[in-house]
């Protein structure tokens, strides 16, 4: 689910802006509505860029949750000084059941279950791949796909995708 606001006062940052700098003006307004920041991602759009936040919530965040935040937001983010530049459309939505991994700290909760990986680097020839979780020491991930088992940092990979099994999703919810 996505609630897009759609075009935005002409402000913005995408010239000097880091995620970071996002992350502590948006976190207190997503934990204000009972919710948890998943994760942001800035995306250059044909017309304007887009900031794509994600929120999550113990029960999973639902349309209102992201509808709620999303007017906060365009509010906060108004009267903050360090995001001006241009026109911007800013979309909230919960991270859903094939969530993008942000940060390492959350595959903690997802051990033994299956990823998409795209490596920064191509190891031992490839570059995409489907492996599962095995374990997580420090900031060392172990993956295992098929017979190999690859040990990785964070910082390999350039995109960490949960790849839920449907099978057993609707065996669940039967």
């Amino acid at each position: 689910m996505i609630y897009e606001l759609g075009h935005l006062p002409h402000f913005l940052f995408f010239s000097d802006m880091r995620i970071e700098e996002l992350e502590i003006a948006v976190g207190p307004v997503v934990t204000s509505h009972g919710c948890e920041l998943w994760g942001i991602e800035l995306v250059r759009g044909k017309k304007r860029p887009k900031i794509r936040v994600f929120i999550d919530a113990i029960a999973g965040a639902t349309i209102e949750d992201c509808e709620k935040v999303a007017k906060d937001l365009n509010y906060e983010l108004a009267l903050n000084d360090t995001f001006f530049d241009q026109d911007y459309v800013l979309e909230v939505s919960s991270p859903g059941i094939d969530r993008k991994i942000f940060k390492l700290e959350q595959l903690s909760a997802f051990l033994k279950e299956d990823f998409d990986l795209k490596l920064r680097e191509i190891k031992n020839g490839k570059r995409s791949l489907v492996a599962k979780l095995v374990n997580i020491d420090k900031d060392e991930i172990l993956f295992q796909s098929g017979d190999e088992k690859m040990r990785l940092n964070f910082v390999d990979l350039d995109l960490c995708r949960l790849r839920p099994n449907f099978e057993e999703l609707m065996r669940i919810n039967k």
